[in-house]
């Protein structure tokens, strides 16, 4: 098709053999100059050189004249300079995607390229890429040949698309016209370009802080709105105007701002999607919607990725269009029914940012392109610097502002409900512990439930003794001893501490039924520290009376000794620190142990067993703490043992 259309272009040619370009006089120019109403036109196949010009024959440009992008369009005008000194002229390239300037003077030839697909490096001018410089010196005359085409691609173009067209209204000016026309374009995108600043600074603010986020707090949601705001961001940095200190340094890139806003567009939105899934928790309320919108989403992904790559290989205006058209139809559909469905079926407080964000969004590109299609005029102040679809990023920033809040909103909402689960668990752990406390007490009953009979056996033994003795008068002094202990004893059954002066009528009561047993060979003593509240300290009932029982059967009742004693000593470490000794003379702890393995009628002592179980729960369950050291006296062949007990006290009791 390219060999025929060739055909019939070089057919049109040879018809219009002789044209001859004019020529342009440097003093008559007062402004600018269209080139094709006085240069000869060629047109060419886009792989055709300069040289291979010289012999194709030129014909006249037709104002009506439709371009193509499968071809590339030439045009011949001759520039004499008639003022008597160097001048410099300009070329303006228009919107071109490749505009080739040849300056031919006798056997002379140099050559610049203009366009927007011009790497910043390469620009003729430094203020931007669409004016290319022609200096002549004072009676030259140059033979100006302009190429305008396309960028071809790596690979042939696939629709075989005359899209984009070549633009054909090139302009020959003075350097006064162009710094003219740079400076009204400049003022007139003043405002636009501050605001425009200020957009991209506050995107490029959020793209850092989101990442911060992301990077203390690696969860999908901060991820997802990352990327978001990173596709916002980058199609923002992509619409900046080239002659901008951003566009300087984008224009090093063109292919990047000529091919890649649609795919980020469409990067962007399925990023959005991965979004509301997370900030709506669609995967917990609605699994089946969220697996849906998923597949819109990497379905987005995989057509940014595809387009991209297309574009960039072959700079196919076909392609452009097709995706264009294609992707607006599929995914502002699939936009919109998913919007409406999040507004109807997700009854979260985020909803209502979700609308509102893409509210805002499309407000401001309904006025955008209200304003591009000069249907709402520039008299709209307040929305005056809309009137360029390039200002969609605002709308961008407004959406992600809000989505921000929302985020926001939903870490609010995360927080209110941590506090509620860890309000509960500690009630969980509250009741636990009253369980767990009350068991110990039912626990702590229960041995204490087991001494009274240990306690009673050994009593009624004791009146046996007496009884089978016929010493009448210590079985009845002992017996009515023995009532009031019981009494003590059942009074303090149900109780979980005692005070200390209680504990010790107790053990008074069962020291002298022991001393009445014994005789006149047993003795006793009680010393109390003055400094100690005997009505204010608190302890567990029945804690000394098993040590002080077990130091006389199994100390002093096995002794020979004529005088056995029993000291008990309550001493005070600090206020928060009580010390109780109970200090026997007898046996000592060895022989008692030696004397029980070998005697096989000798009874088994519950006591002690069933009183540590007891401080372990104490200890286990009380802010009170009690230790024991138990320690054998063997010097200066006496021997005995002592019984150390230090009690730590509920600081709070012990201050009240």
């Amino acid at each position: 098709m390219m060999g025929i259309v060739g055909l019939f272009l070089a057919g049109g040619v040879r018809a219009s053999a002789g044209v001859a370009p004019d020529t342009l006089r440097v003093s008559q120019f007062t402004g600018s100059v269209l080139l094709f109403d006085h240069a000869a036109l060629r047109i060419t196949s886009p792989i055709t050189t300069r040289a291979d010009m010289q012999g194709l024959p030129a014909r006249p440009f037709r104002p009506n004249l439709v371009t193509d992008a499968r071809y590339a369009y030439w045009l011949n005008v001759f520039l004499h300079n008639d003022t008597g000194i160097t001048q410099t002229l300009y070329m303006s390239a228009s919107e071109n995607q490749l505009v080739t300037l040849y300056r031919i003077i006798g056997t002379y030839t140099d050559s610049v390229r203009c366009g927007y697909r011009v790497p910043t490096p390469g620009w003729p001018a430094p203020e931007n890429e669409k004016y290319a410089p022609v200096t002549l010196a004072k009676a030259q005359t140059a033979s100006l040949w302009i190429r305008v085409a396309n960028e071809q691609g790596l690979l042939p173009r696939l629709t075989q698309s005359p899209l984009p067209r070549p633009l054909m209204r090139l302009q020959l000016m003075t350097e006064t016209t162009r710094t003219e026309r740079l400076l009204w374009g400049r003022q007139t995108n003043a405002l636009e370009l501050q605001t425009r600043s200020w957009v991209e600074g506050a995107l490029i603010f959020f793209l850092f802080f989101v990442t911060f986020i992301f990077a203390r707090y690696p969860r999908r949601l901060y991820g997802y709105y990352a990327l978001y705001v990173l596709a916002g961001c980058t199609y923002a940095l992509l619409k900046t105007r080239s002659y901008t200190p951003m566009g300087h340094w984008l224009g090093q890139i063109p292919w990047a701002q000529a091919h890649l806003l649609d795919p980020v567009i469409w990067a962007g939105w399925g990023a959005y999607l991965f979004f509301l899934i997370e900030l709506l928790m669609l995967n917990k309320s609605h699994p089946l919607a969220a697996r849906r919108i998923r597949w819109f989403a990497r379905m987005a992904v995989a057509y940014s990725i595809v387009f991209a790559t297309l574009m960039l290989l072959t700079n196919d205006g076909g392609v452009l269009q097709i995706g264009f058209w294609l992707s607006r139809s599929v995914f502002v559909t699939a936009h919109v029914v998913i919007l409406v469905w999040t507004v109807w079926a997700v009854p979260s407080p985020l909803t209502r940012y979700v609308l509102l964000g893409n509210v805002l969004l499309t407000t401001v590109g309904v006025v955008a392109s209200l304003m591009q299609g000069k249907v709402l005029t520039d008299d709209y102040f307040l929305i005056a610097e809309l009137r360029n679809l390039m200002m969609l990023s605002f709308g961008i920033l407004l959406e992600i502002v809000v989505f921000a809040l929302a985020l926001a909103y939903r870490i609010r909402l995360i927080d209110a409900e941590r506090v509620t689960s860890q309000q509960a668990y500690i009630d969980e752990l509250e009741q636990r512990t009253i369980y767990e406390k009350r068991i110990a007490e039912v626990e702590m009953l229960a041995l204490r439930s087991q001494m009274n009979p240990h306690f009673l056996f050994n009593s009624l033994n004791t009146i046996e003794y007496f009884v089978l003795k016929g010493d009448e008068e210590k079985a009845t002094r002992y017996l009515s001893n023995f009532s009031r202990l019981l009494r003590l004893t059942l009074n303090h059954s149900n109780e979980n501490t005692v005070r200390l002066s209680e504990e010790i009528t107790g053990l008074k009561l069962y020291l002298d039924l022991e001393a009445t047993r014994f005789g006149d060979e047993f003795r006793y003593v009680i010393e109390a520290d003055a400094r100690i509240d005997q009505d204010e300290v608190m302890l567990p009932p029945l804690l000394l009376q098993p040590f002080v029982e077990n130091a006389i059967w199994h100390g002093l009742r096995q002794s020979q000794r004529p005088d056995k004693r029993l000291w008990i000593r309550l001493l005070m470490q600090d206020s928060q620190t009580l010390q109780f000794e109970i200090e026997d003379n007898g046996i000592g702890r060895q022989q008692a142990a030696d004397l029980k393995s070998r005697s096989a009628t000798q009874r088994k002592s519950y006591g002690m067993d069933i009183t540590r179980q007891r401080m372990e729960l104490f200890n286990r369950n009380y802010p009170s703490q009690i230790s024991i050291d138990l320690i054998d006296l063997n010097t200066n062949g006496q021997t005995g043992t002592l019984i150390r007990m230090t009690y730590q006290l509920n600081v709070e009791l012990v201050n009240e």
